[in-house]
């Protein structure tokens, strides 16, 4: 049994819902499971969260406010700098490269444990009941605003097919340090994702981002 006693029982609860709900999903999670690993008492879920529903969505939101903390007000400088008319590519290509350097950093970092990313492969692969607010209130608002970005990038309007689907390959390889680490890790014979690591993904991660908007840009007219 898992004793925090340095964290209050709505935190314990939390932090055994996070990893309860990574490990065996959803529906294979009950709720002894959940006060058993919280050391807890079972009455603890309807006080805090009501029921186990209202817990996992807690879970999501816990995570979304660990993404956003910094990454909100980067995707907010994004929408401001393109609201202006004399954007430049480099001033555009700088604020890409920042908003995909913090979200490496987040990714590679302790902050966003393997637990974490469990849930969110998850909910891609098999979308709970929260999914659409999910989407609604984080995944969508920032995947459009970094597909303005690319596509100001790319000399092309925002709506066409080809920005939505290499923003999301842009997006996308961030996610796939933290979802596949043992593989990586294995390969390169790393432990963790040090100061040095994390800096020679970052490096390929940029490299990659140029080189998805060099493919796809149609020349200024």
């Amino acid at each position: 049994m898992t004793k925090i006693s340095s964290k209050s029982a709505k935190d314990r609860l939390l932090e055994a819902a996070v990893k309860s709900f990574a490990m065996n999903g959803y529906n294979g999670t009950s709720t002894r499971m959940l006060v058993k690993e919280a050391d807890v008492n079972i009455s603890a879920i309807p006080y805090y969260f009501e029921n186990k529903e209202g817990l996992y969505e807690a879970v999501l939101w816990h995570i979304i406010s660990k993404f956003r903390e910094e990454r909100a007000e980067k995707a907010q400088e994004i929408r401001n700098a393109l609201a202006q008319s004399d954007l430049s590519h480099e001033k555009a290509r700088d604020l890409l490269h920042d908003f995909m350097g913090s979200v490496a950093d987040f990714l590679l970092s302790e902050q966003a444990s393997p637990y974490m990313g469990q849930i969110m492969v998850r909910e891609q692969m098999q979308p709970s009941f929260v999914f659409d607010r999910f989407y609604d209130d984080m995944m969508k608002p920032m995947h459009e605003t970094l597909t303005r970005l690319v596509a100001h990038l790319m000399n092309k309007p925002a709506e066409n097919m080809d920005c939505i689907l290499c923003t999301h390959a842009i997006f996308g390889q961030t996610a796939i340090f933290k979802t596949h680490k043992e593989m990586i890790f294995r390969r390169m014979g790393w432990t963790k994702f040090g100061e040095n690591e994390a800096k020679a993904i970052k490096e390929i991660i940029l490299k990659n981002t140029d080189a998805i908007i060099a493919a796809h840009r149609k020349s200024a007219p």
